[in-house]
């Protein structure tokens, strides 16, 4: 291909043997190796070869399937790949494609062609640029003399804060970050529960201006994600700017100086500090949900939420009774069952769990060699669990009332999904009909989050553990009882309980124009947690928030896209303020309710509003998604990375 950017050299390494590489190539997802394979070398006989879309059986948590290359036609790309890489041990290098030579392989890993409004999306998921395609940037690409009564306070250390402050340092604006915890990582420092995880491929965890980060593991555990975020602060330049043991209390918007002044309780004294802006990265799950059932406060032994999981807690000899079958209760249940001698499993509601390809996978040393080291698959292998779907989007998300009227539940191809799934749930429960029939669940996938499996089906066969879907009735000093009246003693119970997703930036209390508060403000909507866009509320000026309401989807891809276009569209706002003179922004009302409007109208016709399930999953809340988005991503993606300050917001 032609010259472009500078050339990068990849780090040269010690000479390995070609079976060595042989295996490595053998494990490289065939797509993402062709599509590099064919940036690296121009070799015009690799377009030859055929792609096919392959289902994965196991239950793939993102999709039904993957484009792949046909079976076929796998020894030949392999053998050029291995014979390439191991010619150039020690030579290689890779450079930033132009837009052009971009379009044209985005398109050939896609196997189809990309629009104009698709294009800069897939561009940043691809991540060749070293920081995304949609960095805010200044007008005139200078930066003003003097920013300094423009302090951006963050608070929290959790993903969303960190990438904040790596956007903010590009720009640079100052900024504090205060961190309640001692340490960075927000949801992943408070739970350390056992097997705790990500539930998405590593690599699309991280941020795309996170290059080749050597994860150990296809799904990092939690100790692993944490070190990545620690690393991702200090490399950054953003770890100088933690305060950390320091618990945001309070803040109130000054309307005399367009200022938020914050109360800080540090060391048991509280502190001040004032801020042109506030983002609040405090996450959608920071505040853990308690168990709501009659005499809990009368139980003796350990109650432990997983969000409090002590590091020296012993459960051998002991009755546990783990209540709650989402992710956390899902991921832990193995594992206590490993050392306990006596474990219940209550689940007031079945979930859809499905087993991962590659969960629970350590990365081998020759995959590992290969991300590191062959030009380009890095991004490409990425880019394959990042790019949309559009065919998910509208198979899953969307009914068919005709094939609903016909006697299906939800869709063909929703529908399919539930039939694999189900043979799934009784194959993992050994055919045991007495488990599996109070397993499946009445409303179809992705209605409810999807779970992903940690051997939690077939730990259920174990005998010494307990499947117990009655209705918990209260909780004594020593036992559970049900509303069948049958009382199991446990010496310790687990509430895998979640979080409660409405009490965005809850405890702080947030006082905007007039000393109204945010909750005072969602009250009196009477409809609960709304924002514009998921960021910014009116009344409340110069205050965003990370994760806020309907912040779930949109985006395209995974968690790092979604949060980089968050970062995205406030910076934009910020530098809207500071190039315009101005001191403050907040949406106006109009653009406020439309958008809510127009929100609602179609989330209330997609999956989450389903029947069987819009009362039990916490996406829906007063009546209304209140978590999650219907917006296409090129919608998603011009409102971040081009919003109409001008039109929607008003600037003062």
């Amino acid at each position: 291909m032609a010259s472009g950017e500078a050339i990068r050299r990849i780090a040269a390494a010690e000479p390995v043997a070609l079976e060595f590489i042989q295996r490595a190539v053998a494990e490289a997802e065939p797509n993402a190796l062709r599509t590099a394979l064919f940036q690296a070398t121009g070799d015009l006989d690799l377009l030859k070869l055929r792609q096919v879309v392959e289902v994965i059986e196991k239950g793939h948590l993102s999709r039904q399937s993957i484009l792949s290359i046909a079976e076929e036609d796998r020894a030949e790309l392999r053998e050029k790949a291995a014979r390439y890489l191991f010619d150039n041990q020690g030579s290689f290098s890779e450079r930033t494609p132009t837009d052009d030579e971009l379009r044209s392989l985005i398109e050939l890993a896609l196997g189809r062609s990309v629009s104009d409004e698709q294009f800069p999306e897939l561009k940043s998921e691809a991540s060749f640029e070293e920081f995304p395609l949609f960095l805010a940037r200044w007008a005139d690409e200078k930066e003003p003399d003097s920013l300094e009564e423009y302090k951006v306070v963050i608070v929290g250390t959790g993903h969303s804060g960190i990438a904040m402050g790596v956007h903010l340092k590009t720009l640079g604006i100052p900024f504090t970050i205060y961190e309640r915890r001692s340490e960075i990582g927000g949801v992943w420092s408070i739970n350390r529960y056992p097997d705790i995880r990500v539930d998405t491929m590593s690599a699309t965890f991280q941020m795309g201006f996170v290059k080749r980060y050597p994860w150990s593991e296809y799904f990092a555990r939690g100790a692993e994600v944490q070190q990545y975020m620690t690393n991702m602060a200090r490399n950054f330049g953003v770890y100088e700017h933690i305060k950390f043991d320091h618990d945001v209390d309070a803040m109130r918007f000054d309307e005399a100086t367009s200022r938020w002044e914050i109360d800080i309780v540090h060391s048991g004294e509280v502190t001040h500090d004032s801020a042109a802006f506030v983002i609040a990265a405090t996450g959608l799950f920071s505040n853990p949900k308690n168990l709501d059932i009659p005499g809990i406060e009368d139980f003796d032994g350990p109650l432990l939420h997983t969000t409090h999981w002590p590091d020296d807690l012993t459960l051998e000899g002991k009755s546990v009774a783990i209540i709650g079958s989402g992710s956390s209760g899902t991921q832990l249940l193995s594992r206590v069952a490993g050392e306990a001698q006596q474990v219940y499993a209550y689940v007031r509601t079945p979930q859809w769990i499905t087993s991962q390809i590659h969960s629970g996978d350590p990365i081998s040393p020759e995959f590992r060699w290969l991300l590191d080291h062959m030009p380009y698959y890095w991004n490409w292998d990425r880019f394959a669990w990042l790019a949309p779907s559009g065919e998910a989007a509208s198979g899953l998300f969307v009914p068919d009332h005709g094939w609903i009227a016909d006697g299906g539940h939800f869709s063909e191809m929703s529908d399919e999904l539930r039939a694999r799934l189900t043979s799934y749930i009784k194959d993992q429960t050994g055919g045991r009909e007495d488990l599996y029939s109070r397993l499946i669940p009445d409303c179809p996938p992705w209605a409810r989050r999807m779970i992903v499996d940690n051997n939690w089906y077939k730990t259920l066969t174990e005998d010494h553990v307990e499947l117990v879907t009655d209705g918990i009735d209260r909780i004594e000093a020593d036992a559970i009882i049900t509303v069948d009246g049958k009382r199991r003693e446990v010496d310790v119970i687990v509430a895998a309980a979640g979080f409660d997703v409405t009490k965005y930036m809850f405890p702080i209390e947030v006082h905007g124009r007039g000393g109204t508060t945010v909750e005072e403000r969602w009250e009196r909507d009477g409809v609960g947690p709304r924002a514009f866009w998921s960021i910014t509320i009116p009344g409340f000026p110069n205050l965003f928030m990370m994760y806020g309401p309907n912040s779930q989807g949109g985006a395209g891809g995974g968690l790092s896209s979604m949060l980089q276009l968050w970062t995205t569209h406030i910076a934009n706002l910020i530098v809207g303020v500071i190039e315009r003179g101005a001191k403050a922004i907040e949406p106006k009302d109009e653009a406020f309710e439309e958008h809510n409007r127009d929100l609602d109208s179609r989330t209330s016709k997609l999956i989450w509003m389903e029947p069987n399930s819009k009362d039990k999953n916490y996406y829906v809340s007063h009546g209304r998604v209140q978590s999650m988005n219907a917006w296409l991503p090129g919608e998603h993606w011009e409102a971040m990375t081009d919003p109409p300050i001008d039109r929607d917001f008003l600037v003062t």
